[in-house]
């Protein structure tokens, strides 16, 4: 049963090309000898490949231009790292549009989601924007995905519907809002957030393909390569930052597949939640204690747990390994678990966030017990 249900009159015109594709005979036979074909590794690749070939000359442009953060208390850093190398991915996801079969139409309220959020995030990286615009940006681009997919019209809770459209489809702008955010928030170690760009993009793809949902898949692919090639500059020690550029992009990467995915019936509002787990958990926790104890919480901090074990003195490339180790040996196979059982994706779902929430409170823990020693 799906979990997130949409007017599905209203996907169809806002992507055509994807809807034609849906409803022409033999679709879906067409879309796994695509999908399984050398086109299909080709997209990967050549994304991967368009990122990583992107950011050697944006890296040197960024340095001329001094566009580089500078190490600092509440940085992750020890040298002058240039910042925006976003841009490559977001370009090379512009690319991968351009030359898929099929993609102008289907792809564009995707993408022009995820290069407007990418402006913002350059204006950001070049120049401070107040929170309301930043905000008001990201809310605009929160609803325009919302329209393309028609609204939220129910959620599933244990199999079951429920049905609320304004209910959820306002809790689902703010998730996307909150999802745009939070990969922002995590992107404050060597590859992380490109790490977790390339194995968001990949197990959607894979969701999509075994529904035959070959153009959404084809995006999530497209994002898959573009930020994984890009990890290849950014892996511990980095050479470049992807910023705000990239980050926020990023996040909007993720919100669309699992919107435009959940309309299709491929993936659940359960399963996109196991996705992006590790980040939503350690953002979201770490958020929450802030504000219980007071703290101004929209401020800069080093409290998320990733960060709290670089200053245990853990490595970047430790950490980034810890986190890559988690997706694959526990979010994976929850993932297919919901996927072999679907009546059971919301208890997977909360089960795996208290997993989460319980490895958040030890490192917390750990942190305070190594600061109260020192």
């Amino acid at each position: 049963m799906r979990a997130l249900r949409v007017q599905r009159q209203f996907l169809a015109l806002a992507l055509p090309g994807m809807s034609s594709l849906e409803h022409h005979p033999g679709h879906h036979r067409r879309a796994r000898r695509v999908m399984s074909g050398p086109a299909f590794w080709l997209l990967l690749a050549g994304a991967a490949a368009a990122s990583a070939i992107l950011t050697a000359p944006l890296r040197a442009w960024l340095l001329r231009r001094r566009i580089v953060d500078l190490p600092g208390s509440r940085r992750s850093h020890a040298l002058p790292t240039p910042r925006g190398g976003g841009l490559a991915c977001v370009i090379a996801l512009a690319l991968a549009w351009l030359a898929w079969p099929g993609a102008l139409s289907a792809w564009w309220p995707l993408v022009t989601a995820v290069v407007f959020m990418a402006i913002v995030g350059w204006l950001e990286d070049r120049h401070q924007l107040s929170a309301r615009l930043r905000l008001f940006c990201q809310m605009a681009v929160a609803v325009g995905l919302l329209m393309a997919a028609g609204g939220v019209d129910s959620v599933s809770f244990f199999g079951h519907d429920l049905r609320a459209w304004w209910l959820w489809t306002g809790l689902g702008a703010i998730a996307i809002v909150w999802l745009i955010n939070l990969y922002n928030f995590m992107d404050g170690s060597d590859g992380m957030a490109a790490m977790q760009g390339l194995w968001a993009g990949g197990v959607a793809a894979w969701l999509l393909y075994s529904s035959g949902q070959s153009q959404l898949a084809a995006f999530a692919l497209a994002g898959a390569g573009a930020w994984g090639g890009f990890l290849a500059w950014n892996r511990p020690p980095a050479g470049i930052f992807m910023g705000d550029t990239g980050s926020l992009a990023l996040g909007v990467v993720v919100a669309g597949c699992a919107v435009m995915g959940a309309s299709s019936g491929a993936i659940s509002v359960w399963i996109s939640f196991m996705i992006s787990a590790l980040f939503v958990v350690d953002a979201t926790a770490t958020l929450l204690s802030r504000v219980l104890r007071g703290e101004r919480w929209y401020t800069a901090h080093r409290q998320h747990a990733y960060q709290r074990l670089l200053d245990l003195g853990w490595s970047h490339g430790r950490v980034l390994g810890l986190y890559a180790l988690i997706n694959v040996l526990l979010v994976l196979p929850m993932i297919a678990a919901a996927v072999r059982w679907p009546h059971l994706d919301t208890m997977l779902a909360a089960g795996l966030a208290v997993v989460l929430a319980v490895g958040w409170r030890v490192v917390q823990s750990a942190a305070t017990l190594n600061n109260d020693k020192a």
